[in-house]
């Protein structure tokens, strides 16, 4: 009954504003995100649902997705299921409690393990994302508090639009590690691809790693108590756990006991280990600063259940091996346009470039070329804010070298409207947050890779002024 509540409420919305067609768009015609990342959402789901308890839940982001081995963990905590509740951090860690609460049961332990950002450290939620998520699976919506159903309806004219246009050309088919069959039948990724650390440099400079206790935002802490208190009332407990974090991209070592001290005065909650158990060395990782490779999955596991026994006064011995360490990967080789290797700053990071910004010259220009390669060494990382205030660039191309473009890139690029990305496999080149703050600059992509990018884990953010290259 509240499934059929809550969709009725929604369409009610939809109805004051939008025409019918984009309701039949995008309910009635067939699912479209089904083979995508999201579209493991509703199976994560119903796998809660239907586990017997009692049961050890993970509730989080990717890292979870990546870093849990579940069945491992069932083999060192008899007397549990342990379901993988974790997703993808662009979703909002609260979003991931509203679709886990109908679904817990008296017994059971819910660890809330989010990354170890401000995003995830906050009520954020991100409704075009989600709407990939529900494509199939419109009951999801009785889980939903009235003002993500707000932001939803608002978010629901591009999704169904959309859905139309892959109803007519093709649904999309990812590539690569991000996609729903990366999944096993218990919520873990098994991705083969996923066999060693392929950031250049060993970690992505994206999202460094901070334990500043100013982080926590208010709103998810009132969120989490609410969360805790829901549960109580239901004989659930509630944990605080880690996710699995790269030494290499940690900013401030020296703050972790601190930020654990605020976190447990803040939320109120039972913390299952600390950030140090959790923070492991670059080679345990594969592409985020928060996905551990194969090897590394065994790291984090046995790290997390060494955290759950001593929770639950378990002294028994964690006999799980720790295999070799993967060698980080190797640098590709480019060759490419390099004619205004000049125009650029750069900084060097074990044998490649960062570009950092512009020299006078590259200011002046209103078109560049991010190099390949300049004085010999390969060009892999536009850093974040590299091109802010750049205000005469209107149009900028970015070869395949380049594996990641960071946040806020072209901050105050207020001429920019093209950016030219010649990438044509998206999990390629990773991007950082409010790439396209304060600029109307679009993303041109190989027609070829239009869906994957407006699907894939990284880009999917930017899908509305992802377009494709003619």
């Amino acid at each position: 009954m509240k499934k059929k509540i809550a969709i009725v409420c929604v369409t009610a919305a939809l109805l004051l504003a939008l025409p019918l067609t984009l309701l039949a768009w995008g309910f009635a015609l067939p699912a479209q995100y089904g083979d995508t990342f999201m579209g493991e959402l509703k199976y994560k789901v119903a796998l809660l649902e239907n586990t017997p308890g009692p049961r050890i839940v993970l509730v989080g982001g990717s890292g979870v997705a990546f870093g849990a081995d579940t069945a491992l963990m069932e083999e060192q905590l008899p007397g549990y299921s342990v379901v993988n509740f974790g997703m993808y951090a662009a979703l909002g860690t609260t979003v991931m409690l509203d679709l886990s609460q109908p679904y817990l049961r008296e017994g059971d332990i819910v660890i809330l393990v989010p990354e170890q950002q401000e995003q995830t450290l906050s009520d954020w939620f991100d409704p075009a994302v989600m709407w990939q998520g529900l494509d199939g699976a419109f009951g999801l919506l009785s889980s939903l508090p009235g003002e993500k159903l707000e932001r939803l309806a608002g978010a629901f004219p591009e999704f169904a639009g959309q859905k139309l246009r892959w109803a007519v050309s093709g649904a999309p088919e990812p590539e690569g590690v991000y996609r729903r069959d990366s999944f096993d039948e218990r919520g873990d990724m098994v991705s083969p691809l996923c066999n060693q650390n392929v950031m250049p440099g060993g970690y992505d400079v994206n999202t460094p790693i901070r334990f500043d206790a100013d982080m926590v935002a208010e709103d998810f802490v009132r969120r989490v108590r609410d969360y805790a208190a829901a549960l109580e009332d239901r004989g659930v407990s509630l944990w605080y756990g880690f996710c699995p974090m790269n030494a290499a991209a940690v900013e401030d070592p020296e703050d972790m006991d601190g930020f654990y001290a605020a976190l447990r005065d803040d939320l109120d909650l039972p913390l299952a280990g600390d950030p140090h158990d959790f923070v492991l060395d670059a080679g345990w990782f594969y592409d985020t600063n928060f996905h551990p490779n194969a090897a590394g999955k065994a790291v984090y596991t046995r790290a997390l259940i060494r955290a759950v026994k001593a929770m639950l006064g378990d002294s028994s011995p964690t006999d799980v091996p720790i295999p070799e360490m993967p060698p980080l990967a190797d640098g590709d080789s480019w060759s490419g346009d390099d004619s205004d290797g000049d125009c650029f700053t750069y900084e060097e990071h074990d044998g490649s470039l960062t570009v950092t910004g512009l020299t006078a010259g590259g200011m002046e220009r209103t078109e560049l070329t991010v190099s390949s390669a300049w004085e010999g060494r390969p060009v892999t990382v536009i850093a974040p804010g590299a091109f802010s205030g750049a205000e005469a660039l209107e149009t900028l191309t970015i070869q395949q070298n380049v594996r990641s473009i960071g946040g806020g890139a072209f901050a105050g690029c207020t001429a920019l409207r093209r950016i030219v990305l010649e990438q044509p496999v998206p999990s390629a080149c990773r991007v950082g947050q409010g790439l396209l703050d304060g600029t109307d600059a679009r993303v041109y992509v190989p027609a070829e890779a239009l869906s994957a990018y407006r699907t894939d884990y990284f880009w999917s953010v930017y899908g509305a002024a992802v377009l494709p290259l003619e």
